[in-house]
């Protein structure tokens, strides 16, 4: 009986663990709001420690999917919404990127809308939702109830504004419901209130925007990004923030151990992403991190 308990004890803890392990580690989505309405997602799962299983992610009427991942991955059409499913092997760390498509906005008598639901299909630890409004927006007035759910970080890239989300510990089945009501700047009502005033408005809320991005966003970019990227990219991109922009290529190849050929096709890499530049030094390159993600201390990159 004593032999029982024990076996049926370590039965649960075993389950326990392979349920934890079986969790969505991290779903980031951006989607990109343009000026004709038209909205372009880029998603990214991160799933640990898993076992041999097919998982179904839904999209809200996609257009133009394209998938990148490790795993088989194909759309499958139903009534209702498209989904992709994946057939995912045993592995430590499967990352499926999916970009596409979609008409998620609507007008509304003064303004637009955007709404969107995204769908947990598995208990997920982290969840990062950011969204970019068209060039030449800004959340409806009153902003405070311009955006749900609460609890929000509103930013910009220096063209537009940004919305970011930031939620843990979401249940499988369960929604993370998202709506921004925005309007064209120049498109509202002024009749009572100067112009100039307005214009002064806007220049002050600008500027608060751009200092909120110097000293926030930037490093958080950095967190965003590391966590998706390859073990070999992660390295690199960890040398090039270790010796600071405009390191030589050389010296990444020292640094990492790859070979110049791997660094060098790890590199195109990251350019093509938009997340390094490389400028041609004679033989060799210089690297340096794109604005955007540019990191102000080394001590970011160590925590992320």
């Amino acid at each position: 009986m004593k032999y029982a308990l024990i076996t049926l004890l370590l039965g649960v803890i075993l389950f326990s663990a392979l349920v934890k392990a079986e969790n969505i580690y991290q779903y980031s989505v951006s989607a990109e709001i343009f000026a004709n309405n038209t909205v372009h997602y880029k998603s990214n799962l991160i799933i640990l420690n898993h076992s041999s299983q097919n998982i179904t992610i839904p999209l809200n009427s996609p257009s133009n999917i394209q998938i990148n991942s490790s795993a088989y991955c194909k759309e499958q059409n139903g009534l209702l919404e498209t989904d992709v499913v994946c057939s995912l092997e045993a592995a430590e760390k499967t990352l499926i990127s999916i970009q596409y498509d979609s008409s998620t906005v609507s007008k509304r008598d003064s303004y637009f809308l955007f709404s969107d639901s995204f769908k947990m299909i598995k208990d997920t630890d982290s969840v990062f939702v950011l969204i970019k409004l068209p060039e030449g927006s800004g959340l409806k007035e009153p902003v405070e109830n311009s955006y749900t759910p609460e609890g929000a970080l509103i930013g910009s890239d220096g063209r537009r504004p940004i919305i970011n989300w930031e939620v843990n510990n979401l249940k499988e089945g369960s929604t993370f419901d998202i709506s921004i009501a925005f309007e064209r700047i120049g498109e509202t009502t002024t009749a009572s209130f100067p112009f100039g005033i307005i214009l002064v408005l806007i220049l002050i809320t600008f500027s608060g925007l751009g200092v909120f991005y110097q000293f926030y966003w930037r490093g958080k970019n950095v967190k965003l990004i590391l966590p998706v990227l390859k073990k070999d990219e992660k390295k690199i991109f960890d040398s090039i923030i270790k010796h600071g922009n405009g390191t030589n290529q050389k010296v990444i190849v020292k640094d990492s151990g790859y070979s110049k050929a791997k660094v060098s096709k790890v590199l195109n890499s990251l350019k093509e992403r938009g997340l390094v530049k490389l400028e041609r030094i004679g033989r060799s390159n210089k690297v340096h991190i794109e604005k955007n993600f540019e990191n102000k201390s080394k001590k970011s990159s160590g925590n992320s």
